[in-house]
């Protein structure tokens, strides 16, 4: 066996056990890190039982901490994500709520193995791969957040690992 091909054995191998650490690890235990500025999404189960809200997640983007959640959506049938910086708590207006939000979108989980894009699994599923947050990038270097950001993040945000 060549060089060349242990290499691609090695890779294949990585890939695997990549594989299954993500699918054995709940989505609200996961952290999936972005790989050009190694933000890290880090996911938690979401609070309370009657709350609209599927999942929840935080970011530190420079020093921002913000808040994330993710709801799904009956209208479009899909899991709407949202990226917040200090947000007001309480009675508050949907302009109140456009001015601290960094990103909005839809939410994917992406199967690396075989290439499958599909929605965020609810929780108590298996963690994706990878989640793709279409024009998180962009997003975040518009807001106040990415304002001292020489270049922004990618879009993609890879399944780093399990919290206990």
């Amino acid at each position: 066996m060549g060089a060349s091909s242990g290499v691609a054995v090695l890779l294949a191998a990585l890939a695997l056990s990549h594989a299954a650490s993500a699918a054995d690890c709940l989505i609200e235990k996961a952290t999936f890190r972005e790989a050009e500025t190694g933000i890290e999404l880090v996911f938690a189960a979401a609070s309370g039982e009657n709350t609209p809200v599927t999942h929840g997640f935080t970011a530190q983007i420079g020093k921002f901490k913000l808040d994330g959640h993710v709801l799904y959506d009956p209208e479009i049938e899909r899991p709407v994500g949202m990226l917040m910086n200090n947000c007001p708590e309480g009675d508050v207006t949907g302009a109140d709520l456009a001015a601290c939000t960094v990103w909005k979108g839809i939410v994917y989980g992406v199967d690396t193995a075989n290439g499958h894009v599909d929605l965020l699994p609810p929780e108590g599923a298996g963690a994706p791969d990878a989640i793709l947050l279409p024009g998180f990038g962009p997003a975040v270097l518009a807001s106040v957040v990415g304002k001292d950001m020489e270049s922004g993040p990618w879009d993609v945000f890879e399944f780093k690992g399990c919290a206990s």
